[in-house]
């Protein structure tokens, strides 16, 4: 089984059917006796749903994405050349066309359904992470992203604020433990063979045994599949439950980062305050002294007329 071909289709599913698809590509690759792709396998996450949209651009549009990597190496080196005349036409195009992908993402790649504001958000800054950083571009481009990237000032990060990375496929390797080796019989001696008569009756025993060793097997295999099952349910649970954890806490970064910019235009706004205060201030001062002077104007100009 080709198990990065695997990989690949798999992170092109929709969200609610990847663990279940990816349970059963690593039970299958379990079966084949494959344990450390299967393991490896098992260790993929889910990924979020700006992740998923970002995985399905690549496949919709992969010109497109080509175009955006081809754009940020060519604005990259009107940094290296100081040509800022240049810099500035490739910025105007940059804007455009992560617009234009956002639209295709909406329209085409999310396979009619509804994309949020905030989805559409995520998928620009990873969109603009790919254009900013080579090492992001790569990881949009393998079409595996787990979670959406963001470019700050020290590199690119996922949708939790931690360095981004690929979907994890060299996990440890899972080694079979040894079997315990059985102690050493002791030797007894020989048993004579059981006398003609008896034959019958010891087969009908050992058949008995066999038939209660199946129905027990039969058991344990019913337990079993009832229990993995049931561990493949709570591992959804989970997943959905991580995954939750992880909108709110990019949700608490963002809304941080606004509540932030937000107290730097409060201040802003009261130093404004003040300035204008303090002209008005001085406006009504002015004001007042040139309405004495009026009046004292009005009264000598009253004196002439008596």
């Amino acid at each position: 089984m080709d198990t990065d071909a695997a990989v690949v289709e798999l992170y092109g599913l929709a969200p609610e059917a990847f663990v279940g698809a990816r349970n059963a590509l690593a039970k299958a690759m379990r079966d084949c006796g494959d344990e450390r792709a299967a393991a490896a396998v098992r260790a993929l996450r889910k990924p979020t749903v700006s992740a998923w949209l970002a995985n399905q651009l690549v496949r919709a549009d992969p010109d497109g994405i080509h175009a955006l990597t081809e754009l940020g190496e060519q604005l990259r080196e009107t940094y290296l050349t100081a040509d800022s005349a240049r810099r500035r036409e490739l910025t105007r195009q940059r804007h455009d066309l992560v617009a234009q992908l956002v639209k295709i993402a909406r329209d085409q790649a999310a396979g009619g359904r509804q994309v949020t504001v905030q989805t559409a958000e995520r998928l620009t800054e990873t969109l603009d992470a790919a254009l900013v950083d080579p090492g992001a571009a790569q990881l949009l481009r393998t079409g595996q992203l787990t979670s959406a990237l963001r470019h700050v000032g020290f590199g690119v990060v996922d949708e939790n604020g931690d360095p981004a990375q690929l979907a994890p496929m060299r996990p440890r390797v899972v080694r079979r433990s040894q079997p315990a080796r059985m102690p050493a019989q002791p030797q007894t001696a020989k048993r004579s063979a059981p006398p003609p008569g008896g034959r019958a009756q010891v087969d009908r025993t050992l058949e008995d045994r066999r038939t209660e060793q199946q129905e027990r097997l039969g058991q344990a295999e019913a337990d079993y599949a009832e229990a993995d099952a049931e561990r493949d349910r709570t591992e959804e649970a989970l997943d959905a439950h991580q995954h939750r954890n992880a909108d709110l806490k990019a949700d608490l970064v963002r809304l941080n980062e606004q509540l932030e910019q937000t107290r730097e235009a409060l201040r802003e706004a009261e130093k404004m305050t003040r300035r204008l205060q303090r002209a008005f201030d001085q406006a009504a001062r002015n004001a007042a002294a040139i309405a004495k002077r009026r009046a004292a104007e009005q009264r000598r100009l009253r004196a002439f007329d008596r």
